[in-house]
């Protein structure tokens, strides 16, 4: 069995982003010159993944301009004299097949949901890639995290898969911890322990929902109670009732996990990536010696 097909969800509103993310989506802000969710197109895209399904706002159409053709661009520059720059952007739609799933206000929220609203693209896969658009792996050596994913799923024999870092003791009350099993070389995931209170986590390892998952969930979703605190439905919640009944393996990356959904996590992406490129890192390290 091949892994053929991905979603990237990228409907939220970012509001720990505000005011910026009033205008312009949170999975669109750059990291150096592109924009972040690209980094996770391009991980798929390096893994094989011949079809990106984005599950996008009904307001908010950022990423397919972002993701397909603009011949007013190549028109003005062409006229200008400046076509070398279009090159920079003009395989940007044969990445992949792309296809836009719009996530209405009048659809229910929470994570759970862009994976059910893909459900008509995904009928005729046995297993398919959930990511986030606001966070990846970055390896240094420019290897597929999602390859990796994948290698880690496949060997495993498991049903599914969840992608975990390890996190300080004292910051696993932030996090979806797992908890979890060992068996012949491999971690499987019991549940999803969210938010442990400090002191009563199953381990050190955190969700940082990048996920392998199987047309099972679509039922479980179906039948799945929102959440009683926020009236959302939880992927996590999905993925813990997938546990009871089917192996869902643990795969924790080789790659620096970038978190850009925040400021401060969005700073250090730019930080970490700039770094590989030496002439910008330079004038960074100077415009720091200097303050």
């Amino acid at each position: 069995m091949k892994i053929n097909k991905a979603v990237i969800t990228s409907a939220g509103f970012g509001t720990r982003f505000l005011p910026i993310t009033k205008t312009i989506q949170k999975e669109m802000l750059p990291i150096l010159d592109r924009p972040l969710i690209d980094y996770v197109v391009e991980d798929c895209v390096k893994a094989g993944i011949s079809d990106i399904i984005f599950v996008v706002s009904e307001h908010n159409y950022q990423v397919l301009h972002y993701y397909r053709e603009n011949q007013r661009l190549y028109q003005y520059l062409k006229k200008n004299n400046k076509l070398e720059l279009y090159e920079l952007i003009e395989n940007l739609h044969l990445k992949a097949n792309f296809h836009f799933i719009k996530q209405r206000d009048a659809d229910d929220y929470g994570t759970a949901v862009p994976v059910q609203l893909a459900k008509e693209y995904l009928k005729d896969e046995e297993a398919f890639l959930v990511l986030m658009g606001d966070d990846f792996i970055y390896k240094q050596n420019g290897l597929s995290e999602v390859t990796a994913m994948i290698d880690t799923y496949e060997k495993s024999g498991a049903k599914g898969l969840v992608t975990c870092i390890e996190k300080p003791d004292e910051l696993l009350h932030r996090y979806g911890v797992a908890q979890l099993a060992k068996e012949n070389n491999f971690r499987y995931l019991q549940a999803l322990v969210e938010k442990p209170k400090p002191g009563t986590a199953p381990s050190n390892l955190a969700n940082i929902s990048k996920y392998i998952l199987p047309q099972a969930v679509f039922d479980l979703i179906a039948v799945q109670e929102p959440n009683p605190q926020s009236g959302e439905l939880y992927i996590t919640d999905t993925i813990s009732q997938l546990a009871l009944t089917e192996k869902v393996v643990i795969h924790q990356p080789q790659g620096e996990y970038l978190d850009g959904g925040y400021p401060l996590g969005w700073l250090l992406a730019n930080l970490s990536v700039a770094k590989d490129n030496e002439k910008i890192w330079q004038e960074v390290k100077k415009f720091v010696e200097q303050r």
